[in-house]
This record gives C-alpha cells, structure tokens and sequence, in this order.
C-alpha cells in the first residue's frame, strides 16, 4: 500500500481516503483499521492521523464509536468530489484570529445599537430569542444554529454603520461554522449560548450600552472556552 507524500499532511491524509472511498476499496459501513495500524499504513502520526479523523468525523464521513473502532458512515458527494475544506476546528489559529475579529467588530456594534436600534428591530430581536428558547427545549440544534447567526446579524444591521455591517458580513460566515462545528462537538453549550442572547437582549431594550458592551464580551468569550475544550477534545488518544 502506498505511502502519502508529507505535504501538508492532514490534507493528504484526507485525499488519501477520499482515493480508498472512491475507488471502492473502503466502503460505507467498513471499519478502518485501528490507529497504529492506519497511521503506519499511511506513513504518519498519530496525532496527524487524529486530527484528520477528527475532521472526517466532523464531516459526517466517519463515525468513532468508543470500544467499536471508527467506521465510514457515509460517502458524501461534496467530500468525495473534494469540495468540502477542512473544519475550522481543525484550525485553532484561524478559530482565535475569529474570536479576536468578533471582540473588535461585535463589541462597537453592540455599543451603538443600543443607541441606534428602532422598536422594530427590538421586537424582531425579541421574536428570534422566544424562537431560540424554543429550540433549545425541543433539541433542534440546527434551527437554533440558524438563529443565532440571524440574531446577531439583527444587531449588526441595528448599529446602523454600513462599515461594521460589512466587516461582520465578512466575518459572518465563519462564525456560522464556528457555531455549527461548536453545537456538534459540545450540544451542552446551547444553554450557555441561549443565556448569553438573552442577556444580550435585555442589555439592548433596557437601553443599558454598559451592560450591553459587558454581557456581548463574555459572550464572545463563551467562544474562547469552547475552543479550547474542543482542542482538548480533538487532542484526546
């Protein structure tokens, strides 16, 4: 069996994988050989090799099932074809340059719109909260996902600054994935998530800038701290 060529070796591992899939010699519902085995095949880490079935599972390709191995679980057309770029997770300085994007952009935009944003925005505001606590009591995780993007797009459109509007549109994508990756690995931190809007909002109708600036920067932080547990996560043999 051939050996990758170290390039950029969590990529290569996963094209590895793909070429296995695609041409029929790993198939959905197989068992991969164990670590020791995979990453001597392959001719890597094992800390690589964790890291790019980390990614893999994240993907939704793998499932490692504890005291079952790590077995395909499906062949995604958009993974297969190559089109899919690694997690985010799997890259923690891209994750900490995000969050410190977050802290510049969020924190003024919040501040103003305490000032700027109509009743109209605070009622939407409002709706997409009571939609989110909903979500949270009945487990739908991806529809709270998409909330939490729109709540905090609400309040970057209240700050009424076309300039910070377009910095967080820039941003807005990542964060999205950073949201998505966050609620797959760490479900428990909905709660904290929904607190943390909540708060928010109240800063924001009660008019209170201070109070406004200080729940969003631990918001923020909230970020910071699932990072790193999901780093110890992935780090975890």
């Amino acid at each position: 069996m051939p050996q990758i060529v170290r390039t950029k070796i969590t990529d290569s591992i996963l094209k590895e994988i793909r070429r296995r899939i695609t041409s029929g010699e790993i198939r959905e519902g197989d068992k991969l050989p164990n670590q020791n085995d995979l990453a001597a095949q392959l001719g890597v880490s094992r800390p690589s090799l964790r890291e790019a079935l980390h990614s893999l599972a994240m993907l939704g390709v793998i499932e490692q099932r504890p005291g079952a191995g790590t077995v395909v679980r499906a062949q995604t057309p958009a993974f297969l074809a190559g089109d899919l770029d690694l997690p985010l997770i799997s890259d923690a300085q891209g994750v900490q340059e995000l969050i410190e994007a977050r802290r510049v952009i969020e924190v003024d935009m919040v501040e103003l719109a305490v000032e700027r944003a109509s009743d109209a925005e605070l009622n939407n505001l409002g709706t997409i909260l009571k939609e989110m606590t909903l979500m949270v009591e009945t487990g739908r995780v991806e529809d709270y996902r998409k909330r939490d993007i729109r709540f905090h797009s609400i309040i970057a459109q209240a700050a009424h600054n076309r300039f910070l509007l377009h910095l967080f549109t820039a941003i807005r994508q990542f964060l999205d994935q950073f949201i998505r990756e966050s609620f797959t690995l760490m479900p428990e931190v909905l709660d904290i998530s929904q607190q943390g809007h909540r708060l928010i909002f109240e800063a924001l109708k009660n008019r209170d800038a201070k109070r406004a600036v200080a729940e969003m920067i631990k918001h923020i932080k909230l970020g910071q701290e699932t990072l790193q547990k999901m780093q110890s996560t992935k780090d975890e043999p």
